[in-house]
């Protein structure tokens, strides 16, 4: 055997661990993407199953054509309320529609945090028939005006 073939197999052998290497690396960064999306997927979970809010009641004022929610916070999740919407009748109400919205009365905090109330009022243009109080998780709370 000389040395061509000495040096081809040295050659070959180097090729194939780099390219395993490469490999291997690959495959392992790929498998803790999934790892990773995986447990913030659970966190997710976890966090809309610890997720509780009541529509405590609704008040519709026929003088100002509003209709006033107040939500409960009843699950052991902190929301935010720059992150929970209103439909009134099935239709989005944006945040610069709100006539006023506070938590617990402080219309300066973004924190709902579990146990408080939010109140918030929005306009309609007739007297609703239901809302609907969604939040950042996901979680939704109807009741009948």
């Amino acid at each position: 055997m000389g040395f061509s073939v000495s040096g081809s197999a040295a050659i070959l052998f180097i090729a194939a661990f780099v390219s395993v290497g490469i490999l291997y690396s690959a495959a392992f960064n790929g498998f803790e993407r999934v790892q990773d999306a995986n447990n913030a997927r659970n966190d997710r979970v976890l966090t809309a199953k610890n997720t509780v809010v009541e529509v405590a009641n609704t008040t519709y004022d026929s003088v100002n054509d509003t209709v006033t929610v107040n939500a409960t916070n009843n699950g052991s999740t902190t929301l935010s309320v720059s992150q929970t919407d209103v439909l009134v009748d099935g239709e989005y109400v944006t945040d610069s529609a709100y006539v006023s919205s506070s938590v617990d009365g402080n219309s300066q905090t973004d924190l709902w945090l579990p146990g408080e109330t939010y109140s918030v009022t929005v306009p309609t243009g007739s007297a609703p028939t239901r809302v609907k109080v969604v939040t950042g998780t996901g979680v939704t709370a109807t009741e009948v005006v």
